[in-house]
């Protein structure tokens, strides 16, 4: 195909145990958030923090049993907030031929769930759907991203959903962090399969880690391995693999959002 395969962060997902709680909150960090919808016979719905194309989607379980039946994904995202009251659990990456990233995903051995058809429901009542592919089977914690290829076209769904007006200053996400246990397994995953080259990989000494970056549209997503005990080993140990930080931009600086997972109050 012409052109890059992967063109951008799409979005990332922070799960959260209760859904106008979790509005509430992320109101209160400064953020413009809207209720986006309920996915059809997933058991799941969300809410929209929207930048531009790309957006934080707070996500939630409505119908447990529903989500449980739905496949692994869902499965998993029950279990999550069994465990912990949400946190950052995974992020997209828009493609323009997701049939492509599957035939090199089956061309390296790899499994993967999809491309299969997902939508949902707006408060308005219209809908927006989408093909999405994963890697190994869940998208939930993973040191890659799911893969979405949407039926509506950019100006589309722009037009039925504009970016918010974040009293914050928020325009975009700036950075993605990710930690991985193997980084030499998942750069091929990402360069393979993704089509994606790292543009830098170097050693953080302060962090007890290897880095790798890669910039995905105007998204920098950044790779942290450990290589001895640190910051970096403690959050593996204790999280797994997956994104652990988001670094988003105002017109005049950048600020951090952690969403580290948080244990369920007993």
């Amino acid at each position: 195909m012409a052109g890059k395969l992967i063109t951008r962060l799409d979005h990332v997902v922070v799960a959260v145990r209760d859904l106008a709680q979790g509005i509430a909150r992320y109101r209160e960090m400064g953020f413009d958030v809207r209720p986006g919808g309920r996915h059809e016979g997933r058991g799941t719905e969300n809410a929209i923090i929207r930048f531009g194309l790309e957006y934080i989607e707070l996500l939630s379980v409505y119908d447990r049993a529903e989500a449980e039946s739905a496949g692994i994904g869902r499965r998993t995202l029950v279990e999550y907030l069994e465990q912990w009251d949400g946190g950052l659990i995974g992020w997209a990456a828009a493609t323009n031929d997701i049939d492509e990233v599957a035939e090199r995903l089956r061309r390296l051995g790899k499994s993967f769930e999809g491309p299969f058809a997902m939508s949902r429901q707006r408060p308005d009542g219209t809908r927006l759907s989408w093909r999405l592919l994963i890697p190994e089977g869940t998208p939930w914690r993973r040191p890659w991203p799911f893969v979405i290829s949407w039926d509506m076209s950019d100006e589309e769904r722009l037009a039925l959903e504009a970016p918010g007006d974040h009293p914050n200053g928020a325009t975009r996400i700036a950075c993605l962090s990710v930690v991985v246990k193997d980084l030499e397994r998942t750069l091929e995953l990402y360069h393979e399969a993704l089509g994606l080259v790292e543009t830098s990989v170097s050693h953080v000494q302060y962090m007890g880690a290897r880095k790798a970056v890669y910039l995905i549209g105007n998204t920098r997503v950044e790779l942290l391995s450990p290589t001895r005990k640190g910051v970096i080993a403690a959050m593996l140990e204790e999280h797994g693999e997956g994104p652990v930080g988001l670094t988003l931009a105002t017109p005049n600086k950048l600020f951090q959002l952690r969403e580290s997972p948080v244990k369920v109050r007993s």
